[in-house]
């Protein structure tokens, strides 16, 4: 006889193990597909209820028959695959991010890190995951903050042109050659690093925007590092 105690144990065990591997960015993923999948049933069901009540309006002017109906029944499916097998939004541009308002570009920022996630070495999307967080944490705090401070001139620095360009750089350089050191670092460990410093900086931001002292929010100038530079300037 199977022990429902035990079986209750096991399946706690399991769930436990499960939430330990998956990543809180992976929960966000699916969680976002979900959304969007809903949405659009959503969308494709008020479809179909206008081609229904479209084909009701002409039906009281005019007898539409048999294939009246079956036309109405191919304008449903029409309309609802349609929707449904409508591709997501694209993920935004560095370009756009630039341009976008200042409360969206954290969640532009963060949707675009997450396109990039699966060519970056493993450390990195350790890294990357924990800026996607601190990205959700700090687009609330910039609702209030004024696109004319000096504060959002750095923020929109850092995340629609630093980390983009430390991003982009990374995957410019051929695959074979990442891991290959030059100078005493490689373009893995460069990438690493400078994501790291992106980390650090979007917290410290969020510190100083929570305590409302925007005069401390000048960037630290270690930008170089991001852009495959050393300290010398000269190029690696």
């Amino acid at each position: 006889m199977v022990d429902p105690r035990g079986t209750y144990d096991r399946a706690e065990e399991v769930l436990a193990r499960v939430r330990r591997q998956t990543s809180p960015r992976a929960i966000k993923q699916h969680r976002r597909r979900v959304v969007g999948f809903f949405r659009r049933l959503k969308y494709a069901v008020l479809a179909m209820l206008g081609v229904m009540v479209a084909a009701g309006i002409a039906g009281s002017f005019m007898a539409i028959g048999v294939w009246g109906f079956l036309l109405m029944l191919i304008g449903m499916g029409i309309a609802f695959f349609t929707i449904m097998g409508w591709p997501q939004d694209p993920e935004p541009t560095p370009a756009q991010m630039a341009k976008s308002d200042l409360p969206m570009l954290p969640s532009q920022t963060e949707r675009w890190l997450e396109a990039q996630r699966p060519a970056l070495p493993a450390p990195a999307q350790r890294l990357a995951d924990e800026i996607g967080i601190k990205l959700e944490a700090i687009g609330p705090q910039l609702a209030t903050l004024d696109p004319r401070e000096p504060a959002a001139y750095e923020l929109r620095k850092l995340m629609a042109e630093e980390l983009p360009e430390l991003v982009d750089g990374y995957r410019k350089v051929p695959e074979a050659m990442r891991r290959e050191a030059r100078n005493g670092s490689s373009p893995d460990k460069q990438l690493i690093d400078g994501l790291r410093v992106v980390d650090e900086e979007l917290q410290r931001m969020s510190e100083q925007l929570a305590s409302g002292d925007l005069n401390k929010l000048a960037t630290q100038g270690r930008y170089l590092e991001l852009k495959y530079r050393g300290e010398d300037g000269e190029a690696r």
